[in-house]
C-alpha cells in the first residue's frame, strides 16, 4: 500500500484533509509542520518509505529541495483567494496577500471585482516574511491574508489576519493527484527493481554512461570482470574508473562497435559491443556489453559437439507433415515444387507452425539431400558468437581460438542447405555480410584474408511478416529481396482446424497414450473452437499432457472437468469467447425487440425509423435479418 504523508502548517487544513481522505478511502498520515519545522517533522517519521508528500506554499518547496520524494502542492485557486478576501474586506478594504516565491495570478481583476486594494507580499524565507509584515505594520490599516506562517506573524505585529484556506474541492483534487503520483512512483520503482534483477542476473558484463560520460550502470558481472565496485564508481567519469572502456569515443562518434576484442591485462580478454544510446536528435549516452572470451570459446565447443552429434542431417520429410486440409496440402505441394530448385527461399509462419520441418522436408526432397542440412536459430546466440559461428575464424583471430581456426556454418553446409531461423534476430551488421554470401557465394572468416567459395542453398524463416520487418528496420531491404526469391507461407493451426483430429491421433499414437479415441472425439468440439496461439507445438504439448493423464482419461466421463485441469488456459479462453458470444446474442435480441416495439407503436417502417433515429433502409434490413 502507498504511504501518503501531509505536512500541515495549521489545524483546519489537517482536519479537512483527514475528513476528505476518509470519504475517498485514502490512507493519509498528517503531521504538523511549517516551512521552518517541516524538516524536523519528516526526520521523525518512522516506518516504510514515504511515496509522496502533500503540503503547501513554502513548506512544499522546502520538502522538494531537501528530500528525494515527490511533493504535491495544495495550490491555492482564485476562488479560495476570493473567499478569504471577502472575509478580510469586512475588516479593511486594504488587503495584503502573502505568497511564497511567486505572486498569485489575477489580483488586479480581483481588486476591481471586489472594490478592494491588494498589496502582494512575495516572500522567500521565514525571515523575509517577518520583515515584509513588520514593514507593512508601519503603513496603517491593512488586513493580511496568508497561510500558516503569515497569520501568527501578522497578529504579532498588531495586524488583523485571515487564513488563506484551501477549499474542500482543492484538497480533494490534491489527494487524488497524490494517489496517482504514489501509484506511478511505485510502478517506476517496480520497473527499476525488475531491471536491476535482470542486469544482476545476466552473465554478460554491462556498463552504461550518460551523455557526459558518467557511469550510470555497472552490473555484478562487469564488477567481477573489470575488478571495480559499482558503489564506488557510479556517478564518476568512466575514463577514470575504466580507462580502456572507450565509451567516450562512442559518445563522440555516435557509431556502434560490435565484436571488438579487448585485452584487460592479467590474461583476461573480453569480446565487447559498444553502442550509442540515441533519441531522434542527440546522443544521450552509451552502453557496452562484454563477455569473457574464454567463456565464449567454451560455449562454442559445446555447440560444436551438439552440432556434430546431430550430424547436420534433415530428420523430416514432407510426407512426415500430417494433415489433409486444402491449405496445408497446397503448402506442401508448393514446398515440393520449391525442393526442385536451388533458389533462395524465405519461409513465413507463426511460431510453432513447423517452419523448420518444412525446411528439412524441402532439403530432403531436393538434389542436395545427401549433403548437410545445417540449421541455426539467429536469436539463440549473442552477436559476438553468431558471427564466428556463421563465418568461422582463422588461426590467431583471438586468444583461445583453435590453432587451425574453425569452419563456419556456411562452410559446414557446403553442398547442402543452410537454414537460418528467426532471420530478423541477425544483427544488421551481419545481415550485410550474409548478403555478400548470397550474392558472391563466398565467405571470409573472422580474422582471415582468404576468400572461401561455398556452394549452399539458403532457406531463411521469420515468424513475423517479412515486409513488416523491413519497415521496422529489423531486416535490411536489400537482404529481404535477395532472400525472397521464393516465398512460402506456413498456415497457422487456426487456418487448418480440420487437421486437428488427424494430428491428435498421430501424436497420441506416437506417444503410445492410453487415452481411448472415444474420449478424444468427446473433447474435439473444444479443440476445434480454441484459437491455438502456439499452433502445432501447443497441440503437441496438449497431447503430451493428455498422454500423461492417460489412466484418468479412461476413467473420466466429464470432458470439460478434465480439460480444466490439463488445459486451464484453453478453457479460460473458450469461456471468455462464449461470454462474448452470449453478450452479442443478448444485444441482438434487445435490438430486435426494440425494432418490433417501435414498428408496432408507429404502424409503419418509416415512422419507426424516424422514432429510432436510423435510416429507413437500415431498419428494413434489420427487420429482414430478424425474420430469417
Amino acid at each position: 500500500m502507498s504511504r501518503i504523508v501531509m505536512i500541515s502548517p495549521f489545524k483546519d487544513l489537517e482536519e479537512a484533509a483527514l475528513d476528505i481522505a476518509r470519504e475517498l478511502n485514502i490512507p493519509l498520515e498528517v503531521y504538523k509542520g511549517g516551512m521552518d519545522s517541516a524538516g524536523e517533522a519528516i526526520d521523525r517519521l518512522g516506518g516504510p518509505e514515504v511515496d509522496v508528500f502533500i503540503s503547501r506554499g513554502g513548506t512544499s518547496d522546502y520538502i522538494a529541495q531537501h528530500y528525494n520524494v515527490p511533493v504535491v502542492n495544495i495550490s491555492t485557486g482564485l476562488y479560495d483567494i476570493m473567499e478569504s478576501c471577502e472575509e478580510a474586506r469586512k475588516i479593511s478594504r486594504r488587503i495584503a496577500i502573502t505568497s511564497f516565491a511567486k505572486p498569485f495570478v489575477g489580483m488586479r481583476l480581483l481588486e476591481k471585482a471586489m472594490d478592494i486594494t491588494i498589496t502582494e507580499l512575495v516572500f522567500h524565507s521565514q525571515a523575509n516574511l517577518e520583515k515584509l509584515i513588520a514593514d507593512l505594520s508601519q503603513e496603517g490599516d491593512y488586513c493580511v491574508v496568508g497561510g500558516g506562517q503569515t497569520v501568527p506573524e501578522a497578529q504579532k505585529n498588531g495586524l488583523p489576519a485571515v487564513f488563506l484556506r484551501a477549499s474542500r474541492d482543492t484538497i480533494r483534487e490534491t489527494l487524488l493527484q497524490a494517489v496517482e503520483v504514489a501509484r506511478l512512483r511505485r510502478e517506476e520503482k517496480r520497473r527499476a527493481y525488475r531491471l536491476k534483477a535482470i542486469l544482476d542476473s545476466v552473465y554478460d558484463g554491462i556498463i552504461a554512461v550518460d551523455a557526459a560520460g558518467r557511469l550510470e550502470i555497472l552490473n555484478p558481472a562487469a564488477e567481477r570482470m573489470l575488478n571495480v565496485k559499482a558503489s564506488q564508481s557510479i556517478g564518476k567519469q568512466a575514463k577514470q574508473i575504466i580507462p580502456n572502456s572507450q565509451l567516450h569515443e562512442i559518445l563522440h562518434t555516435g557509431k556502434a562497435e560490435i565484436g571488438e576484442l579487448q585485452d584487460l591485462g592479467g590474461g583476461m580478454q573480453i569480446v565487447t559491443n559498444r553502442v550509442p544510446i540515441k533519441d531522434e536528435t542527440e546522443i544521450m549516452g552509451a552502453v557496452a556489453t562484454f563477455q569473457d572470451a574464454s567463456r565464449l570459446i567454451q560455449v562454442e565447443h559445446r555447440l560444436r559437439r551438439e552440432m556434430v552429434k546431430n550430424r547436420f542431417a534433415a530428420k523430416y520429410r514432407l510426407n512426415d507433415i500430417v494433415g489433409e486440409s486444402p491449405r496445408l496440402l497446397e503448402t506442401k505441394a508448393m514446398a515440393a515444387k520449391y525442393a526442385l530448385s536451388d533458389l533462395t527461399l524465405l519461409i513465413f509462419g507463426p511460431s510453432g507452425s513447423g517452419k523448420e520441418m518444412f525446411a528439412q522436408g524441402i532439403h530432403a526432397a531436393g538434389r542436395r539431400n545427401n549433403h548437410p542440412f545445417v540449421a541455426i536459430n539467429c536469436a539463440a546466440l549473442p552477436p559476438t558468437l553468431l558471427e564466428s559461428e556463421l563465418f568461422g575464424y582463422d588461426e590467431g583471430a583471438f586468444t583461445g581460438a583453435k590453432r587451425k581456426g574453425k569452419l563456419g556454418l556456411f562452410e559446414m553446409g557446403h553442398g547442402g542447405t543452410v537454414f537460418l531461423d528467426e532471420i530478423d534476430a541477425l544483427p544488421i551488421e551481419l545481415q550485410g555480410r550474409l548478403l555478400r554470401v548470397l550474392q558472391e557465394k563466398e565467405v571470409l572468416r573472422v580474422g582471415g584474408d582468404t576468400i572461401i567459395p561455398v556452394d549452399i542453398r539458403v532457406i531463411a524463416a521469420a515468424n513475423k511478416l517479412p515486409h513488416e520487418l523491413v519497415t521496422a528496420g529489423k531486416l535490411r531491404e536489400d537482404l529481404y529481396y535477395r532472400l525472397n526469391v521464393l516465398y512460402l507461407e506456413i498456415p497457422s493451426l487456426q487456418e487448418r482446424l480440420q487437421d486437428i483430429p488427424l494430428l491428435c491421433r498421430h501424436f497420441l499414437t506416437t506417444l503410445q497414450s492410453g487415452a481411448n479415441w472415444q474420449f478424444i472425439e468427446a473433447i474435439l468440439p473444444y479443440l476445434l473452437r480454441y484459437s491455438w496461439p502456439g499452433n502445432v507445438r501447443e497441440l503437441v504439448n496438449f497431447c503430451q499432457r493428455l498422454s500423461f493423464y492417460g489412466e484418468e482419461v479412461l476413467q473420466t466421463n466429464d470432458a470439460e472437468q478434465l480439460l480444466r485441469r490439463i488445459a486451464p488456459n484453453m478453457m479460460a479462453a473458450l469461456t471468455s469467447r462464449s461470454s462474448a458470444e452470449a453478450l452479442s446474442a443478448r444485444v441482438n435480441e434487445f435490438e430486435t425487440r426494440l425494432i418490433r416495439d417501435a414498428v408496432q407503436a408507429t404502424g409503419s417502417l418509416r415512422k419507426a425509423a424516424e422514432k429510432l433515429g436510423v435510416p429507413k433502409s437500415t431498419l428494413a434490413r434489420k427487420v429482414k435479418e430478424s425474420r430469417q
